[in-house]
Order: C-alpha cells, then structure tokens, then sequence
C-alpha cells in the first residue's frame, strides 16, 4: 500500500514538475537526457541532437556551464531549453533568457571616402550604344556622330569623376571620359580630360571656380549627361552651349526665385592653354517663378577659336518638370550664334528644339522631341528637321535606365556619295548606368 501511494505521489509530483518546466522553458519537446562523458556531463532536450553527439561526439552550438555538476563537472547543453530543464530539475538559480542577437544592418558603400585631409566622392556614368541608320553608306557622320549609314555599337560616354573638399570652403573636380576618340578634326569636345578645377565654397549658395569645365550658356547643354531627357542633346544647344573651355566660374542662388550663373574663359577649345589676351564671356539666368518651372536666358560674347574668331551666342529656354498628380516634363529652347569669318564675313545660325515627356506607372516614359537648325541664315535650302520619339524604360530613374529612340532626320540638300540622300531614320537603344 505505501510503496503503491508513494509511487502515485512520485508520478504526481513529477507530472507537476514538467508541467512547471513546460511553463518555464515554454518548449514543446521536453524530452530530456544527461550523458556523463570523458569528465563532463552532456544534456540533451533534443533526442536528434543526442544521437548525433552519440555518433560523433561533437555539439555543433554548445551551451556551456563550468562547475554546474554535482562534483563540480563542466555541463554541456545542446540548447537553451536543456539548461533550464538541468537548472530546473538540480535546482540551480535561473538565468534571464538570452537576448536576441542584434539585427544586421545592410551594408552601404559611404558617399564619401576621407582621404587624409580631404572628402572624396567618386561618380561614374557609362552609357552603350546601339546605333542603326537607314541612309546609304559614304564619307562623314551622320545626326547622332556615327559613320553615314552604318549599324554600330559604341560607348557612347564613360564618364568618371573625382570631386570633394580639402578644407570647410575649398573644393575640387575632375572628370575623364576614356570613350573619347581623341578625333579632333571637326572641332568637338572629343578629349578624354573634360572637367578639372578648384572651387571656393566659403559663401553658403556660392560657388567660384577656376579651371575648366562647361561655360555658362544654354539649359540643356549645362546639364549633367546623366539627366538629359533623350540619348542625345538637341542639335541647336551643342552649337551654342555644351562647350568646355579654361577660365573662371560662378555659379549662385539670390534667394528662391533666381539662380546665376556666369563664366569668363580663354575662348579656346578645351584642354588647350590661352596663347593672348582674348576673352569670352558668357552668363545664364534663371526664374523659378512656380515650383518645378524654370524659365531663362542666357547669352556670350567675345573671341573663340584659335584664330580668336568674334563670336556671340543667345538663348533662351523653358523648362516645366510636372507635378506627383501630372507627371508631364515640358522643355522648349531656342539658340542663335553668329560666327566672324577669317575674310571679314559672319554666319548666323539659329534653332530650337520642343519637347514633351510623360511618365508611367513611375517607371516608364513616353517622349516627343521636334528640333529645327538652320546652319547658314544665308543659304537657302540647308535646313535641318528631326522627329524625335521615345519609349524609356526608367528602371532606377537617371542610374539606371533604358531608352529606345527613333530619329527621323531630314537634311535639306544632304547627298551621299553624290547621290541625294535627305530623308533617313537612325534607332538607337542606349543603356545608362550612372551613381
């Protein structure tokens, strides 16, 4: 009778025991066993756990507790719930539950690297190209620079540039594009070295420059080549503007409403040294009288060219960036330059270019561009017309993003090979990826 009651008494007590541990430990296995090994005793809550440790001996994330056995033995616990069953059932004192181990936060590259006593930033904009065009074979390039009716795939741009700071109010750029082809003969920016000057930062909204980079003349041609709306700039702002040369710069905000800017340089092409005293000068700017719209001017005078040839350019422009509820870009520019003559003579040249880009589902864009150029003023019939239209796929906006363009290009009086060649399409698919 009592071993029968005492051992009811053990069940129930036993019961109640797990029980508790079950309430304590809150698992749902308390399958539990001890395995005195080699000195140690090793604990068990997980059955799987203990026959692997059968088999090879090793805990892959033991627990360990020092002097915790009845002798003063080194415990071995395959987990947290085999601690607190042995602290439980040995009576050891409790330990607060583990704290959960910190959450890894994503690693980002710093904008910025220190660099002894200076800031530095590096940018990269890469743009490939394919090029096709309908027009016949023969000498020259055609609209967009590529060899007259010839498919071709080219890097376009491969722009890498270093700016920061050395000091609170000095900083520095400088830019290369290695895609150059260091062709020089029909007068364009085609020089690896592009941007590289000094600047002052000391008056907040302000910036003086000294080196070279863009001068101040047109809006779209001031733009950064990552942010232009299509492939390609307008015909009519790489006459007038898009043209680095050497000299000062400033660039400034007078309040909400207007920016600045303004440049007075050696006139000659890039990279090239002033040789006289010749002088171009040059200044933009703009009114924001609403918020996203941006209206301007801007306009040059002065010597140019290595024969300090006078030249004089104006512009005007309006820009619209739309709104979150009508996500409509508009863009209208107009450009006009006269060019002296070695003989005494002038050119005058005028263009403009309208376009309207819209955006879907924040990811896709639709664009038109309509452009006119006429080359001489004085020569009837030589007149340049280009239909621009565009499907964009804006994967992650200007760093990365695709754009499939079709140009229809009429060039009044354009021969080929002397046989009359006005009318031709070019496609191009450009792939961007900028930061």
């Amino acid at each position: 009778m009592f071993p029968s009651a005492v051992r009811r008494l053990a069940g129930a007590a036993l019961a109640a025991l797990l029980l508790a541990v079950a309430a304590q430990a809150d698992v749902a296995s308390l399958w539990y066993r001890e395995a005195p090994y080699e000195g140690r005793i090793y604990v068990f809550n997980d059955p799987a756990a203990f026959e692997a440790w059968q088999a090879s001996r090793v805990l892959p994330s033991p627990i360990t507790r020092d002097a915790w056995g009845p002798n003063g033995e080194t415990v071995v616990f395959d987990g947290r719930t085999a601690l607190e069953l042995y602290a439980f059932k040995h009576d050891r004192p409790a330990e607060p539950p583990a704290a959960p181990a910190p959450k890894a936060s994503p690693v980002t590259a710093p904008g910025t690297l220190k660099v002894g006593d200076g800031e530095l930033k590096l940018g990269v904009l890469l743009q490939a190209w394919f090029v096709g065009d309908d027009s016949p074979q023969g000498p020259g390039t055609d609209y967009l620079g590529n060899p007259t009716g010839v498919n071709t795939v080219r890097i376009r741009r491969a722009e890498i540039r270093f700016s920061g700071k050395v000091a609170r109010s000095w900083g520095f750029d400088v830019q290369i594009d290695p895609a150059k082809t260091q062709v020089f003969a029909s007068g364009g920016d085609d020089k690896i070295l592009q941007d590289a000057f000094v600047s002052f930062l000391g008056l907040a909204g302000h910036e003086l420059a000294l080196g070279q980079k863009k001068i101040a003349l047109t809006e779209e041609g001031l733009r950064s080549s990552a942010d232009i709306d299509f492939a390609e700039r307008a015909r009519i702002t790489r006459v007038v503007g898009d043209q680095r040369q050497l000299g000062f710069f400033y660039r400034g905000e007078l309040g909400k409403a207007f920016a600045v800017q303004a440049s007075a340089t050696s006139g000659l092409p890039s990279n090239v040294s002033g040789t006289s005293d010749r002088l171009f000068v040059a200044g933009r700017l703009d009114v924001k009288p609403a918020k996203g719209l941006l209206v301007g001017v801007s306009g040059g005078t002065g010597a140019q060219g290595t024969q300090a040839l006078t030249r004089d350019r104006l512009g005007a422009h309006v820009r619209w960036d739309g709104t979150e509820a009508l996500p409509l870009m508009l863009r209208a520019e107009y450009g006009m330059a006269t060019d002296g003559q070695a003989d005494g003579a002038e050119i005058d040249r005028d263009g403009f270019y309208v376009s309207a880009l819209y955006t879907l589902a924040k990811r896709f864009r639709v664009g038109l561009r309509y452009e006119g150029y006429d080359p001489d003023d004085a020569v009837a019939g030589d007149e340049l017309r280009v239909v621009t239209g565009g499907l964009h796929y804006m994967i992650r906006g200007r760093s990365v993003n695709l754009k499939l363009e079709w140009y229809g290009v009429e060039q009044e009086g354009r021969r080929v090979g002397g046989v009359p060649a006005e009318r031709y399409d070019e496609l191009v698919l450009a792939a961007q990826v900028s930061f």
